[in-house]
């Protein structure tokens, strides 16, 4: 009856050496690390596309291994595709917002170093474009040989102007510094050393 159980001793003694030989395997694959765990961007829309950002491959043994990678999203590029590592790999990732509309787009980068595998989440902002807070005006020259210049008349109600800007013997002028939601109301004079002429026509810009 003795010998009726070294079988089963023996088969749970294979067992055991299969099951941490298999151990070992994955954890070459897995034993690394990709800093950092998550890229945000940030572009203004129709504007440039954001400097690139890094992605550091990390891991402890030294024997030479391969890396790849890959993404989910059309404009997401993480490269190179393929490359080889002992302890440090580096990854550039560059996105391209072009024809993007406004909004908030996700995506993710894949790493595989042997066979293990991370996933890097990737945020990229698309922001609508700052409204216009500047007015252009122009206007006619004139020719009143005594002219010293123009003054700019800036107001948020019809006929009253609480802002004048001297702008000197020019003919067109870009009033900055506006409010968005707000519509300004502008008339033009002109001065020499006598005085100042009657105001021109008014005329008026909402600011969005």
């Amino acid at each position: 009856m003795a010998y009726a159980h070294l079988p089963t001793r023996r088969f749970w003694q294979v067992l055991a050496v299969t099951v941490l030989m298999g151990f070992g395997q994955a954890a070459e694959g897995l034993a690394f690390t990709v800093g950092p765990t998550a890229l945000t961007f940030n572009a203004v829309q129709d504007g440039t596309s954001p400097s690139n950002q890094t992605l550091s491959v990390f891991r402890k043994r030294t024997n030479q291994i391969t890396v790849t990678t890959s993404d989910n999203a059309s404009w997401l590029t993480v490269s190179p595709a393929t490359t080889s590592m002992t302890t440090k790999a580096t990854l550039a990732v560059a996105v391209d917002t072009t024809g993007l509309a406004a909004g908030t787009y996700n995506a993710t980068i894949t790493v595989k170093v042997g066979k293990g595998t991370k996933i890097v989440p990737v945020t990229m902002t698309l922001s609508s474009p700052p409204s216009a807070t500047t007015a252009t005006l122009a206007w006619n020259a004139v020719t009143d040989p005594s002219l010293s210049g123009y003054n700019v008349k800036v107001g948020t109600a019809s006929g009253l102007y609480s802002r004048t800007i001297t702008v000197g013997n020019v003919t067109s002028y870009t009033v900055d510094s506006l409010t968005n939601g707000t519509t300004y109301y502008f008339t033009v004079t002109a001065y020499n050393s006598a005085g100042e002429s009657q105001p021109s026509n008014e005329v008026s810009k909402s600011i969005y």
